[in-house]
């Protein structure tokens, strides 16, 4: 009996043992299955503000719920700390796969450097991809020939005016910089503050700057100047556009230096000035902060030069990918998903955003947002923001300049010298890169 007994309990351990075994050899492979099936594409944006951020992260989920094999990690940061943290990252091996940037220079090096992909290829050879968005913005993210991006969201400068301080004011839009003076002058008179301006954080002054050179100087040579192995800054009408900002001094609110663009909207908005040098994504801003402001919005004031004044101020910005990602088909599938046209429509209604999709305003009915997109989709072309588009020494000495000049501390001629000089090392830096 004892005997009997002893067998049985020895097979019972037996099949114990080996039911345990094979639960913990399913276990592990469940487990070793679910890391191997799981790509991992790191995402990184400059929208951590409401409602664009639960938007960004609604569109993830959507798409990791229709691709489960794949696991979107999402950060953000603010557009300033955005802007020092990616230039850090983009060379390491902490860097996203895919990730804000800027079109033009601040994306180009990274080019230059092989550090994100050229999109090219894949999106020639998917013409259902190459169709379904807008040509024009789309070629924005180009150098050459190569396509290195896809817009996310479009964007552009106009000059809002309070439609109704001009009505009271009897004053009419003003197509011309000179009746643009005397519009400013009127309402001065009137002691009313003629445009709100912030630029504590320095860019702002880069779309007023951007927008006279882009009127003053030739095109091909503003082109030239902007790549950093050919830059001189030598022609005079770079000068002259520093003092036709000069001109606008006066008309601007006090303590400009020290005001927020966000402020400087809000003020607007709050009708302390008649106008405001905006951009279109911040119709969505106003509505928030006034629902009941009553305004309009006109192209910059034309000057008579040697530019091109049919160029629009502004760009498409959008996202890349990291060269060194380690699932590139997967990145690039998830970028065609994020910046196309079924998010670009949802994209429009949920947060008053536009992206490059073609179609995506059907059903829309916003009159701002559908004036806006008109501006943007009848721009023949776009001349990209001038801080973006500048070698970043260059653009970091143009920025502290211009509000150098805001306050009265430098003169138009000092500040051209110092763009001149930096841009001199640029081109010593440019050339010893290539060497």
């Amino acid at each position: 009996m004892r005997r009997r007994l002893g067998r049985i309990f020895g097979v019972l351990l037996i099949v114990v043992m080996l039911f345990s075994l094979t639960a913990c050899s399913k276990s592990n492979d469940v487990s070793n299955g679910e890391d191997k099936e799981k790509k991992v594409i790191k995402l990184f944006h400059r929208f951590p503000d409401e409602p664009f951020n639960s938007f960004i992260e609604k569109i993830v989920a959507e798409y990791e719920a229709d691709h489960p094999d794949i696991d979107i990690v999402v950060s953000s940061a603010q557009n300033q700390p955005y802007k020092e943290k990616i230039k850090v990252v983009v060379g390491s091996k902490d860097c996203p796969d895919v990730f804000f940037s800027w079109s033009g220079e601040f994306s180009e090096r990274f080019l230059r450097e092989g550090l994100i992909m050229d999109l090219t290829e894949s999106f020639n050879n998917d013409q259902e991809w190459k169709n379904s968005l807008l040509e024009s913005q789309v070629n924005e993210y180009r150098s050459g020939d190569i396509l290195y991006g896809i817009p996310f969201r479009l964007d552009a400068k106009m000059m809002f005016y309070n439609i109704d301080i001009f009505k009271e004011n009897n004053l009419e839009i003003p197509k011309t910089w000179d009746k643009f003076i005397e519009v400013c002058e009127a309402l001065e008179a009137k002691d009313i503050t003629p445009i709100s301006y912030g630029n504590q954080d320095q860019w702002p002054s880069s779309h007023y700057i951007g927008s006279l050179n882009q009127m003053l100087v030739d095109n091909d040579t503003r082109l030239k100047d902007l790549e950093p192995a050919t830059g001189e800054f030598t022609d005079p009408n770079y000068l002259k556009a520093l003092e036709y900002y000069q001109q606008l001094i006066p008309y601007f609110n006090d303590s400009v230096n020290g005001l927020p663009h966000d402020m400087a909207r809000n003020n607007f908005a709050q009708e302390k000035a008649a106008m405001f040098f905006a951009e279109l994504v911040e119709i969505t801003y106003l509505a928030e902060e006034n629902p009941d402001l009553n305004y309009g919005m006109f192209s910059f004031p034309l000057i008579e030069g040697e530019g091109d004044p049919t160029l629009l101020t502004g760009s498409p910005e959008g996202f890349v990918v990291s060269a060194n990602t380690k699932y590139p088909e997967e990145s690039i599938e998830f970028l065609k998903y994020f910046t196309g046209p079924e998010v670009g429509k949802k994209e429009v209604q949920e947060v008053g955003w536009f992206n490059a999709g073609i179609g995506i305003v059907e059903g829309l009915e916003d009159q701002k947002l559908l004036e806006a997109y008109e501006v943007i989709k009848s721009a023949k072309t776009m001349s990209g923001w001038f801080d973006a588009s500048l070698y970043s020494t260059i653009a970091n000495e143009y920025l502290t300049s211009i509000s150098d000049l805001t306050n009265g501390d430098i003169t138009p001629e000092e500040v051209m010298e110092k763009i001149q000089k930096v841009a001199e090392e640029a081109r010593n830096t440019s050339s010893t890169e290539v060497e």
